[in-house]
This record gives C-alpha cells, structure tokens and sequence, in this order.
C-alpha cells in the first residue's frame, strides 16, 4: 500500500463516514420495521422484500466494517453510490412506488453522494435518480394511485432530488474549501512560526558569536599581564647598574626572558585565531615533547613562584610528556598565580605525575581556603573569591576551559590544615 492510500485509508474512519455508515443501518432497520406496522401494499412482494432486505443488511454491515468506503476519491465510493442507489430504488418499487414512504431514502442517498462524488457526478445521480423514480411510479405502482397523482408525485419527487444533489454538492465544495484554506493558513503560519524561529535562531548565534569574540578577547588580555609582569621585573633585574645578581642568575634571567618571548609569540598567534574565527582560543593547539619539570618551573617563575616557596614534588625528575605545553602551560600559570596571591606568603606545593598516559597535577597553597558551597563557583565567569582578588576573575575559569578543551577534568577541594587543593587531569603521550 502506497503512502497516500494508506493517508485514504486513515481519513475512512473520520466521523462523517462513521455517521453516513450509521444512517445506512438505521434506514435498513427502518423499512424492515415498516414492513411489520405497514399495510397490505407493503406486503405485496414479502418474499422478494425480505431477500432485499437481507442483502441490504449484508451490504449495510460490510460498509460498516469498512468505513473508508466512504471516501471519495475512491473507485469504491462510486460502488457504494451504486448499491445504496440500487437497494432504495428496490425499496421504492416494492414498498408501494408513488405511494412509497421509502421516497425519502432517495433524498439520503443523493446527500450521501455529495459528500463523497464531485459536483456533475452528484447532479447527474440525482438526475437519474428522479427519473428512474418516475418510471417506478408511472410503470411499476401497484395501481392505488391514479396516473395524475404518479406522475405529480414523480415529477415532485425528481425535482427535490436534483435540488438535494445541486444543493447537497454545493455546500460539500464550500465546507471542502473551507478546509482548505484552513489547511493552507496552517501550513502558512507553521511556515511563518518556522521562518521566526530561524531568525530568532540566528540572532541567538549572532550573540553568541559576538560573546565569544568578547570573551576570547578579555583571556588574551588576562593571559598576557602575566608574562609581561614577568617581564617587566626581570627587564628591571638586568637592566640596573648596581644590581648585585651574578652571572648565573643574569643568565638564567636571560634565558626566561627569552621563555617568556616565546610564550607571548604564541599567545599572539591565539589572538590572531580569536580575530579569525571570533571563539576563545581553548582548543588544542601544537603538540610536542616537553619535560615536565622544566615546565613546571617555567610556569611558576611566570607566576613570581621560586624555590624555596615552590615545593615541587615529582616522582621521575626527568619525566618527559607530549601534550600542548603552551596550554598545558597558561593552566599551570593561572593555578599557581592564583596559589601564589592567596597563599599570604606560604608555600606552594606541586605534585605531579604521570599514570597510564594521563597527566595528574595538584597544585596546593595554604591561603584562607573557601566554604565548601562555594568551591563550584570558582569557575564562574568574572567571579572572584576571597579578600585578594584578582583583577577580572577570568582565571579559573580560563583553566576550566583549556582543561575541557584538552579532554580533562578540573576539581578543587579544602585542604586539610587550610588552604586550597587544585587537581586537575589532562591526557598526554
């Protein structure tokens, strides 16, 4: 069965075919109870009335059990037209011909037809419908009647069917239009409900394109005060005269000076990708071999942390991990300036290791800690706790970000004694 058969089939059981299978059993059930309480003229041809009638209810029963026979459109509705024109003209013809109160079957049976035939169609059935009455009443009445009175009532009764058809089919087209038009302003307005939906949809996007490139902007911002606070002190450090650093520290001041060079290149890379594609930049970015420790050290010395406040804790001092150090690296410098500026001083402890390819790191400070309701907040966006806070509250959750974006996870936690334990876990090679 094709999909518009089965959309045919589905429309059969509307309540129209329901009533107009319902009005077919109760015309049967009427003309058997007519031949009960009818007089003699009715009785003429009971043999023949009852095989009609049994046929009749057969006929009336298996369009009930089949409602989409009704439909029009269909090649059984002008079936059904046929039968239903066939059994009340039998009933006409043995209940009496002119004198027949079954007459007025013939008035349902064209109604029936302008709801399931065209207009022509139904104007013709009527048409013939009254003739073929005519002929019963001129040709087939048992002669109770006189002739003036059958053909009065002929002619009477085939003029009302083919009003009946005429009206019948036109208000049939008018509700058909109607519905229509229904259909046509629904599918208008879903279209018009969609078309908004899309431009709502677009300006969502606009939005948030727009929220991205400000947010993309206000970490690039936030990621370079760092090193160039670096920077600006060790420039300080090399370029005073009466500086009494020796020659090993001015060239490991040189050498940072030269990481820090290197870190703020690739930071300008990032912001031209913001420029570019109008996201943050906490997608992964270039892979390559580093040693964690270096690592570690170069990140703390970004944040002004130093041995002996740093505490490094490492189980292979030589540990090397293929991973996006530059990220791995902007994470590690937000969580230990943040260690740093809440620590009042104290050490700041990192451990880290390496586990089945995955890179754990915990960096603990011993600063005023934070309730344990407020630990999820640390991540918010432009949110900053505690009473030395920072300048945009963009760190933590820069870290958040980068951590996602490399396939991680962030947590923190108290820290038994005070303070605060950031850990975090990222893959690595």
């Amino acid at each position: 069965m094709s999909t518009s058969e089965a959309e045919q089939v589905d429309l059969g059981a509307t309540p129209i075919a329901r009533v107009m299978v319902g009005v077919r059993v109760v015309v049967v059930l009427s003309i058997s109870l007519l031949l009960v309480v009818g007089g003699d003229n009715l009785r003429q041809h009971l043999r023949l009335v009852i095989v009609v009638l049994v046929v009749a209810c057969c006929y009336a029963v298996a369009v009930a059990t089949h409602p989409r026979w009704e439909l029009r459109g269909r090649r059984t509705a002008w079936l059904v037209t046929a039968l239903d024109s066939t059994f009340a003209l039998l009933a006409v013809a043995l209940s009496g011909a002119a004198s027949s109160p079954a007459v007025a079957i013939l008035l349902l049976v064209v109604t029936a037809a302008a709801i399931r035939l065209p207009l022509r169609p139904t104007v013709l059935l009527a048409f013939t419908l009254g003739a073929a009455y005519l002929a019963i009443a001129l040709f087939v009445d048992p002669g109770l009647t006189p002739l003036e009175e059958r053909v009065r009532q002929g002619t009477w009764w085939a003029g009302y069917l083919v009003l009946t058809g005429v009206l019948g089919a036109s208000l049939s087209r008018l509700v058909e239009r109607e519905r229509e038009a229904s259909i046509a302003a629904r599918v208008e307005a879903m279209a018009e409900h969609a078309a908004a939906e899309e431009e709502r949809d677009l300006r969502r996007r606009l939005l948030e394109s727009y929220a991205a490139q400000q947010d993309g902007l206000a970490v690039m911002l936030h990621e370079f005060r760092t090193p160039v606070a670096s920077l600006r002190a060790l420039s300080r450090g090399l370029a005073d005269p009466e500086s009494s650093i020796t020659l090993a520290d001015r060239a490991a001041s040189t050498r940072l000076v030269a990481e820090h060079a290197n870190h703020l290149s690739d930071m300008l890379d990032a912001l031209a990708d913001v420029a570019a594609s109008r996201r943050p930049t906490f997608s992964t970015g270039r892979v390559r071999a580093v040693e964690l420790r270096g690592l570690l050290l170069a990140s703390a010395d970004a944040a002004g942390l130093r041995p002996p406040r740093l505490r490094l804790l490492l189980d292979d001092q030589d540990q090397m991990v293929t991973a996006d150090s530059q990220r791995l690296r902007r994470v590690l410098t937000n969580l230990l300036e943040n260690a740093a500026r809440h620590g009042e001083g104290h050490p700041v402890d990192v451990e880290a290791r390496v586990v089945d390819e995955h890179l754990h790191v915990q960096v603990l400070d011993r600063g005023p800690g934070i309730e344990p309701e407020n630990l999820e907040k640390l991540t918010g966006k432009y949110t900053a706790t505690g009473s030395n806070r920072g300048t945009a509250g963009l760190g933590l959750w820069i870290v958040e970000q980068i951590v996602q974006a490399l396939g991680g996870k962030l947590e923190f936690q108290q820290r038994p004694g005070g303070g605060l334990i950031a850990r975090f876990e990222v893959p690595v090679g």
